[in-house]
């Protein structure tokens, strides 16, 4: 995690989140031999998929039969970053809590948008204090013979090795595994963290029913990764199913007078009102 600027700093504290730099050392990718077969979706039980949907981008319009109300009305602070502390925890030597939650990042690990899913999904380490690790999937990602991956993450003074075992023939029931200095100190299948996740998340029933969920967003770069400065919204479809979708979105793109999505469903609008999301059928 590199520093923030000023204005993230003030963005982040307005969103509860430390700004301050948490360094994770690197370590070598996973080992994986020439030739091998394509990886695990591991993930998908998170909704992020590689067929899911790409960030959006909104078109303005004038919102038309405002009148016959929202189909969805989000208070956003209610549930801003909420994804970051599910039900699913380990506690240290010391007696803090540390979350385990996952988010997709805003763009590649260059930089850049051009990208496969897996290479923007991160393992999200967050105390009780608001500190948040970041951990790359895919570097601590095991599958057979091909993969070892692991990160080691430091919290107050200990250190935590991070695993991830691929089930190939059940993803969901894939296993997250941290060891600390007193042996295991979490195991849970992804399906569990996934299932977690979603209940800090909020039920909006469109014409799919989705799962939606507000905080800051992931950004990563050469130096690493960071919360950025600006806040999203994800709408992942709910229950997760193979082949759904999933949709992000930045809030600074939605104003009063109402915008529309093309890539999202047809015929639904999004505007905000006195802090709250709302999404309208046209």
């Amino acid at each position: 995690m590199f520093p923030a600027s000023a204005q993230e700093n003030k963005a982040l504290s307005s969103a509860g989140l430390r700004s301050e730099a948490v360094s994770i050392p690197e370590v070598s990718a996973p080992a994986a031999a020439a030739g091998q077969a394509a990886l695990p979706d591991i993930f998908r039980c998170f909704g992020y998929g590689d067929t899911a949907a790409t960030s959006m981008k909104a078109v303005k319009y004038e919102l038309k039969g405002i009148e016959k109300g929202a189909a969805a009305s989000i208070n956003l602070e209610s549930i801003k970053n909420a994804y970051l502390k599910p039900d699913v925890f380990f506690t240290t030597g010391a007696g803090k809590k540390v979350y385990v939650s996952t988010y997709k990042a805003s763009n590649c690990p260059n930089g850049g948008g051009s990208c496969a899913t897996k290479d923007r999904i991160f393992l999200v380490l967050t105390t009780e204090n608001n500190e948040s690790y970041f951990v790359p999937a895919m570097a601590i990602l095991n599958w057979g013979i091909l993969m070892h991956g692991s990160r080691t993450v430091t919290i107050d003074g200990e250190a935590y090795v991070v695993k991830a075992y691929a089930n190939v023939s059940s993803p969901e029931s894939s296993k997250l595994e941290i060891k600390g200095p007193r042996g295991v100190a979490l195991s849970s299948t992804l399906q569990k963290v996934a299932d977690a996740v979603a209940q800090k998340s909020t039920d909006v029933q469109l014409s799919l029913p989705y799962k939606l969920a507000y905080g800051s967003e992931i950004v990563q770069g050469p130096e690493g990764a960071r919360f950025g400065p600006k806040l999203m919204v994800l709408l992942i479809q709910f229950p997760v199913v193979e082949r759904g979708s999933s949709y992000t979105f930045s809030v600074s793109e939605i104003n009063s007078a109402g915008v529309s999505f093309p890539s999202f469903e047809t015929g639904y609008g999004f505007r905000l009102a006195g802090g709250a999301l709302e999404i309208y059928k046209q």
